[in-house]
């Protein structure tokens, strides 16, 4: 879906972009030891990740991230054009592009992942700022946890006062915490999952209930709360009621990327003008269009293979 308003885009989306290298281990993992693996190399970034799949699903993007002026910056830029990616308002570094590590089980789920990037420093309320016209295009403003929390204070104040929806993805536990030091500020959604909650609500540790927990949330501006349970499925709370959602029955091969596809099918069927809980389904149904393909991003992903997916 295009676009249908003159001069509007979609989606704006602000974060990381990486290059995302994933050793599939052939065996459990032991650690201090070298494992044997299976390396597949992949686009990736919380936030490029998720403009693929909203491009995939005919949405108009623009993406505001750092690129290094290297031959990983480069395949990046074009994997990004591709696949009908806005790049008009990117912002180019001479330190390295980013890299995102993982190390799966055989079963595909992570072991662990590391990260290189300096989206933090790159993508500062300078460089913001000098791109407000695009900023103020949006009809959803989507941006990461790999921003300083200055930066997501800004966005927040910024979406406020131009009545922009703000959605927020964590990305991880350590840069969840920025969210945590931005709040209190106007947010329609953020989508942690359980640990990642698990920084928000003050001291950690302390012993607060996820609900205490998402009680703060609300508290602190957030409209709604979608916390991801990995195989359990989803809650989503509203601030009056919670729900639990199941997840799909599928078959996992990888787990990259299913979370940023989440986000991807919640945020197209919201711009349809589909309800929240409504819209946790199409979430559900992109990330496991995603879980049956190797690495973050699924060639064939469409709106079709999204409603494919849906649970009947």
């Amino acid at each position: 879906m295009k676009s249908d308003v003159p001069g509007k885009i979609d989606v704006v989306c602000v974060g990381a972009s990486l290059v995302d290298l994933t050793f599939q281990c052939k065996a459990p993992p032991i650690q201090h030891t070298s494992n044997p693996a299976v390396l597949h190399k992949s686009p990736g970034g919380v936030m490029r990740n998720i403009a693929h799949h909203l491009a995939q699903l005919d949405c108009s993007v623009e993406l505001i991230t750092a690129f290094g002026n290297d031959p990983d910056g480069k395949w990046l830029e074009q994997v990004c054009t591709d696949a009908g990616i806005g790049l008009n308002h990117i912002h180019k570094t001479e330190s390295p592009t980013g890299t995102y590590s993982s190390i799966l089980n055989p079963d595909g789920d992570l072991f662990v992942g590391v990260a290189a990037s300096s989206t933090e420093e790159s993508i500062t309320i300078d460089v913001l700022a000098k791109r407000i016209d695009v900023l103020r295009k949006a009809k959803v403003l989507l941006a990461d946890c790999n921003l300083s929390f200055e930066t997501l204070r800004w966005l927040m104040s910024f979406c406020e006062t131009e009545n922009i929806p703000l959605i927020i993805e964590t990305v991880s536990v350590p840069k969840a915490i920025r969210l945590e030091k931005a709040l209190p500020g106007k947010v329609l959604l953020i989508k942690p999952n359980r640990d990642e909650l698990e920084v928000f609500g003050g001291d950690t540790n302390a012993y607060y209930s996820s609900d205490e927990r998402i009680t703060w949330l609300h508290s602190r501006g957030v409209q709604y709360v979608w916390m991801s349970a990995f195989e359990n499925g989803s809650v989503f709370s509203d601030g009056n009621k919670q729900v639990s959602i199941p997840a799909p029955k599928i078959n996992v091969r990888d787990t990259t990327g299913a979370g940023d596809a989440a986000l991807a099918g919640w945020i197209w069927a919201y711009l349809q003008g589909l309800p929240p809980l409504i819209c946790i389904q199409y979430g559900h149904a992109a990330a496991g269009a995603i879980l049956e393909t190797n690495g973050a991003i699924r060639p064939d992903f469409s709106i079709s293979v999204l409603k494919q997916y849906l649970n009947p």
